[in-house]
């Protein structure tokens, strides 16, 4: 009996077993990447600030007759080729039109290379396939021939990843592995990036420890540090081999590695952070895995490909399972528990109440789980959706206050003529001009109030467009210009001149002539200044 008893004090007292360990190195390589996450906002900066800093030369460039704006727009695509895809396609399909309108042929296939890169980053895998076969393979040599066999690889490897079925994933990954071999066979031996297509060729042939060792002589290079993207991209590399050699704290080690890179270049294009979640939700850290793909998620729908939203759909369900299944461990932990209490102490009544106080928490936690999953498939739809019903509200409703005014308008001039026909003269002299006018004013300041909450930086913004001495104040921080008003309708969706004019009680011609007088004081290029107003 008192053998027994001590059996059930040492199971009320004894904690579930901790998840597994991770190598030190692991460790060491987890704690590192959560201090580069922490300064995530820094290394996006640095990227943010290159970025403006080349547009401000852009559009400089764009000003003087006869600038070459090619080699601008193609350095906004590389910055932008691992950090937004819109805005990569944006500068690859403007570098193809100045190419185009050069005719220059080295020029045009690299653009079109640039865009080819960014449509396999997005998963547009068909079109980024006919843009390649439009490029004449027998006329490439040097760096275009290595850029192109190297497209070539990554577009049907990226295929057979996205199918996964046979035999069409054999097909592409054959094809895949022939332009590798093409590529290795034109790039000096003993080179890093022969060193790394040799590893990418050794994994595809499932030699893992020989890849590992291509790999490290890449890892090793005196020069590496300068391309964080490379160091990003063979670390992962090294993950996938150590995960086929049934090494995963050595995978987790490289994951982080490559993830840290990731953060520290600015690289919205990922793929090592969410994968390396998975790894260590097996390990029972549940809240580090879930915070590093919500990371991950908050990266891919930043730099909006198709492909990675479907990979990482698959992941965060299972990591967010596991969260709840920790807590339904813990919650079938208390219970025994509790159960072993009751029948030492007696104590039916507290223990009910504890797991069943805990039940709920679990039941709560389930719902928001289920919840944030049904969120993360409508965010986008609903954000989408907002902003065009936002604008269309805004617009229409203004419009039906200048039709009020109108219409009041009319019916002061109906009353006058009565009022006048019946020599009511007291009456008439109650209806001016003067009170029609306080009317429109008082709609002008509710409109420019109105507009400026939903958006606060418009004046600011406006006048950015100008030259410091033709900026323009507003009388008031909740009022705008005539000038500006005009643009401010055109924000919200009203492109239409005489629309503007019955709202603003001007003519069309006085409209379109404030549109013209203020397109030419800009800094702007009069064709890009409305979309410029858009951006806003």
């Amino acid at each position: 009996m008192k053998r027994f008893l001590l059996y059930i004090l040492t199971a009320l007292t004894v904690v579930p077993a901790a998840a597994a360990s991770i190598s030190d190195d692991a460790d060491r390589w987890l704690d590192v990447l959560d201090g580069s996450l922490s300064r995530r906002t820094e290394f996006d900066k640095a990227r943010t600030d290159r970025i403006d800093l080349l547009r401000r030369e852009l559009n400089e460039a764009r000003k003087r007759a006869g600038s070459d704006t090619y080699e601008l727009n193609y350095a906004l695509y590389d910055e932008y080729k691992s950090y937004c895809y819109d805005s990569a396609r944006h500068y690859g399909e403007e570098c193809l039109a100045i190419a185009r309108e050069q005719q220059r042929d080295d020029r045009l296939v690299e653009a079109k290379h640039a865009l080819a890169f960014s449509l396999i980053s997005a998963g547009l895998l068909s079109e980024a396939d006919e843009l390649l076969r439009s490029i004449d393979r027998r006329e490439l040599t040097g760096p275009l021939l290595s850029r192109h066999y190297e497209h070539e690889a990554q577009l049907w490897r990226t295929r057979a990843d996205y199918i996964g079925q046979e035999p069409y994933y054999t097909q592409y990954i054959t094809r895949s592995n022939a332009y590798l071999d093409s590529l290795l066979q034109i790039t000096p031996v003993g080179s890093m990036n022969w060193w790394s297509n040799k590893g990418s060729e050794q994994m595809r042939r499932h030699e893992y420890q020989q890849a590992l060792e291509s790999f490290n002589h890449v890892l090793s290079n005196d020069s590496i540090d300068t391309d964080q993207h490379l160091v990003a991209v063979t670390a992962a590399e090294m993950a996938w081999a150590y995960v086929y050699l049934d090494n995963e704290p050595k995978a987790i080690e490289y994951f982080a590695r490559s993830a840290v890179a990731d953060n520290e270049s600015a690289t919205r294009e990922i793929t090592a952070l969410y994968h390396l979640s998975r790894l260590v939700d097996k390990y029972g850290q549940h809240e580090r895995a879930s915070r590093y793909v919500h990371q991950a998620l908050e990266d891919i729908n930043f730099y909006n490909t198709r492909l990675r939203k479907v990979e990482i759909n698959d992941i965060l369900p299972i990591i967010e399972q596991d969260r709840y299944d920790a807590l339904r461990s813990q919650r079938n932990w208390l219970f025994a528990a509790t159960a072993m209490a009751i029948a030492l102490l007696l104590g039916i009544l507290g223990s009910y109440w504890f797991i069943r106080r805990k039940n709920q928490q679990l039941t709560e936690a389930h719902q928001t789980i289920a919840g944030q999953l049904e969120e993360l498939r409508q965010a986008n739809l609903q954000l989408k959706e907002a902003d065009k019903i936002k604008n269309a509200y805004i617009g229409r409703s203004f419009y039906t206050n200048a039709e009020f005014v109108a219409k009041l308008e009319k019916l002061f001039l109906a009353l006058d003529r009565k009022i006048a026909t019946r020599q009511y003269d007291d009456l008439r002299s109650t209806l001016k001009q003067s009170t029609l006018n306080a009317e429109r004013e008082s709609m002008y300041e509710a409109f420019d109030q109105t507009f400026l909450k939903l958006f606060p930086n418009f004046v600011e913004r406006f006048n950015a467009l100008f030259e410091e001495k033709d900026r323009r104040q507003p009388p008031t921080e909740q009022s705008l210009t005539s000038e500006m008003r005009i643009f401010a309708l055109i924000r919200l969706g009203i492109t239409d001149s005489e629309r503007i004019a019955k709202f603003l009680d001007y003519s069309v011609h006085t409209v379109n002539t404030y549109k013209t007088r203020i397109k030419n004081r800009s800094t702007a290029d009069n064709d890009q200044f409305e979309r410029l107003i858009m951006e806003i």
